[in-house]
């Protein structure tokens, strides 16, 4: 990442985090060629003071605000024959000098239209991988190969000379370093810029909707968001009840990705809530999404690609209320079966040698110490069961949502399995 991340956890929320509509359109200063479109599509007006009831949505727009203020982004589209390879550095990073730069936000800061920006994120390779060069570089900067490293920039001089193909290079600006960085290469075609900001504006907005249709209370309970990720999670207040012990609630995940080409995802994140007389407790599990009857394998719950226009969104997002409720229905009838497991020490082996063979790289630094803890103790009814899986979130970073929700992902599907 350029910018240090910003984390936000909560289980609760007061009225005074609600925002208003002209509180939510502030955040598209930094997208305004958005902006007329998304106000008009969504009925916004950015003058009225109108309460959005999403709880604790104050806390995410200040941290929004905090890294738009960190940094200026520019997409910058140029001919290939204008980026010439600078410096290999260590780990995947690179200093590329764009040529014939006319931006006039770049031209201003660094007074010349050669920009010298050093890469984050997957943009080097994504560079090279256009001449089919990076892991031949890497190999030539790892075995300190100079003299073939400088082969390599003459022949990109050489064979750009006449390359007129246009690429977009998202750049960041760091403001207080007065530093530039290149963070992905996209096509100059049909990308549209459908970032942080446009999908935070679009989801509170629609959720703010659905609470004023089904007096559902929504709050964030937990965001983290960078210069070009973002993750929210939306917790639903009502329960679906399963048996006289468990309760579902739903929580609606939100992922933007500005770096990778994927479309912007709103997924669901489940809670199970078991309580008794001797015995409470919770247990997350995320589906990979949702099942449709025409598709055997899950979807997102709802998403839509970076492309196309602010209508082709707002006619996708009307879909949500739907989906989420359909959603909703469907993991209730997973989590009945899954409440009535039959031999729960029987399922603890079974993920355990799920665990085990897994070979996933997301996996792979918390593989030993949730098969060790998986392996610990015996567990003789279904609320131990849950208990000790509960524990093993306790053995993640707080912040590896990726490799948490690919624990409760690979859960849920091992406790459907298993049922």
């Amino acid at each position: 990442m350029i910018l240090k991340k910003e984390n936000f956890n909560a289980g609760k929320y007061e009225s005074d985090t609600f925002i208003t509509e002209k509180q939510l359109v502030r955040i598209l200063d930094s997208c305004p060629e958005f902006k007329t479109d998304l106000l008009k599509i969504f009925n916004v007006d950015d003058k009225k003071t109108t309460v959005l009831k999403v709880g604790n949505s104050k806390q995410l727009i200040q941290a929004l605000h905090s890294l738009d203020n960190q940094c200026q982004k520019i997409d910058l589209t140029c001919k290939m024959r204008d980026v010439h390879l600078k410096k290999l550095l260590e780990g995947e990073k690179a200093t590329f000098e764009i040529f014939s730069v006319k931006d006039q936000y770049l031209v201003k800061k660094i007074k010349s239209d050669l920009l010298i920006a050093e890469t984050r994120y997957n943009a080097k390779s994504d560079i090279l991988d256009y001449y089919n060069l990076s892991k031949f570089a890497n190999y030539c900067r790892d075995n300190q190969y100079d003299d073939l490293v400088d082969n390599i920039q003459e022949y990109l001089l050489d064979k750009n000379k006449t390359n007129v193909d246009l690429r977009n290079f998202r750049i960041v600006h760091h403001k207080s370093d007065d530093l530039f960085f290149i963070r992905a290469l996209t096509s100059s075609g049909d990308y549209k810029d459908f970032g942080i900001n446009f999908s935070v504006f679009v989801a509170i907005k629609s959720l703010a909707n659905y609470v004023e249709k089904s007096q559902n209370e929504i709050f964030i309970d937990n965001f983290q968001v960078d210069d070009s990720n973002v993750y929210v999670s939306f917790a639903f207040s009502n329960k679906t009840k399963i048996n006289d012990k468990i309760d579902l609630s739903f929580s609606l995940i939100l992922e933007n990705d500005e770096v990778k080409r994927s479309a912007v995802s709103f997924n669901g994140l489940f809670k199970l809530t078991f309580n008794d007389k001797a015995n409470s407790g919770y247990l997350y599990i995320k589906p990979k999404g949702l099942k449709k009857d025409d598709n055997y394998h899950p979807v997102d719950l709802l998403s839509y690609q970076h492309r196309g226009s602010v209508k082709n969104v707002f006619e996708k997002i009307q879909e949500l209320p739907d989906s989420i409720d359909f959603f909703i229905k469907q993991v209730s009838e997973d989590a009945k079966r899954i409440a009535l497991i039959k031999h729960p020490d029987d399922v603890r082996k079974f993920i355990s040698n799920k665990v085990k063979n897994s070979k996933k790289p997301e996996f792979k630094v918390y593989k030993e110490k949730v098969f060790n803890k998986l392996m610990s103790v015996s567990v003789d009814n279904t609320f131990k069961l849950f208990a000790l899986l509960r524990q093993i979130e306790d053995l993640f970073e707080h912040d590896d949502v990726i490799s948490l929700n690919f624990w409760r992902t690979k859960l849920y599907e091992a406790l459907v399995e298993k049922e």
